[in-house]
């Protein structure tokens, strides 16, 4: 994800003649992480039974282990980059 981010800032400056902050790379990452989490997260939703548990299981141990997710079965998940 981190070299997707840099190769999007490298296009719009090298493609579109635009200046990139440093600051605009690591948000355009965020976003990406962001996307990921919510996709992977919604995606259990559509899923049946024990599978679904499983695969939450799973998402939360893999984001939410080091508190960097926050996950809400009704909600989208909240992310702290901090």
């Amino acid at each position: 994800m981190t070299i997707w981010a840099i190769w999007k800032s490298r296009n719009k400056y090298s493609i579109l003649n635009q200046d990139v902050a440093p600051s605009e790379t690591r948000e355009t990452l965020k976003e990406l992480i962001w996307e990921l989490v919510r996709k992977t997260w919604n995606a259990t939703r559509f899923m049946e039974g024990g599978g679904r548990l499983a695969r939450q299981r799973a998402i939360k141990t893999l984001w939410a282990d080091k508190r960097f997710a926050d996950f809400n079965l009704k909600t989208d998940p909240s992310i702290d980059f901090t």
